[in-house]
């Protein structure tokens, strides 16, 4: 009897541990954009450290967002700060992760300035969290609203439009400045964001981010020149 007793004993003390031991779920959403990937490989590591079963989940701009203030998700990998700092819910978490330009993206061959705002007779492919980043009473083009990052700029080269508003970094600009034009409109930070939740982890994932920043900088910087 008491060889059955420690038996049991044994396995209800294997599973409890085991059970404690499991990771908690963590959901991360990001967007759909050009050379982001290696952030979002950062922030799996780092929840992932934390303690974290961490699931990816791709989301349209401005969905990413809402899931996020209304606590479906956990965080978003990263996100223009002044657009996030709207919502009641979201914590934009320091330091930045860089430092980008709100853009016009031309065709070639076409006229490329910022008046190209003001002209009302112009097409601008653009979200309206980007468009609202933009001088007060400034744009007076058609807006063609677009919430995929993803086919803004094959619309561009495929000549469907001629323009857009886009956000972009010295990575993201190597990749297509052969092929498009740039005109910068304004310097935006970009930020990892959490929902408010998880404000007790801010001391441990911005010591992560310190730690892990300059590393991921040096290599996109790195692999973004071309090969000879």
């Amino acid at each position: 009897m008491k060889t059955w007793m420690l038996i049991i004993y044994l396995l209800t003390s294997c599973s409890f541990v085991s059970f404690a031991q499991e990771p908690k779920p963590f959901l991360l959403t990001h967007i759909v954009y050009p050379d982001i990937d290696d952030y979002s490989e950062l922030f799996v590591e780092i929840y992932t450290e934390l303690g974290f079963k961490v699931e990816l989940i791709p989301t349209p701009s401005i969905r990413g967002l809402i899931l996020l203030n209304n606590d479906v998700v956990d965080a978003d990998v990263l996100r223009l700060s002044p657009i996030a700092k709207k919502y009641p819910n979201v914590i934009v978490v320091q330091p930045e992760l860089q430092s980008a330009s709100l853009s016009l993206i031309c065709s070639k061959g076409v006229p490329c300035n910022r008046s190209i705002l003001t002209n009302a007779k112009i097409s601008i492919l653009a979200n309206n969290r980007m468009l609202a980043l933009i001088e007060y009473g400034e744009f007076k083009s058609v807006h063609v609203e677009n919430e995929l990052f993803s086919s803004v700029l094959d619309m561009l080269k495929a000549n469907r439009y001629n323009y857009a508003i886009y956000v972009i970094d010295d990575v993201i600009e190597k990749h297509f400045d052969q092929d498009l034009q740039i005109v910068e409109l304004k310097k935006i930070s970009i930020n990892h964001v959490i929902h408010k939740k998880h404000i007790g982890l801010l001391p441990q994932i911005q010591e992560k981010i310190r730690s892990k920043l300059p590393d991921l900088t040096h290599r996109r910087l790195e692999n973004s020149h071309p090969k000879e």
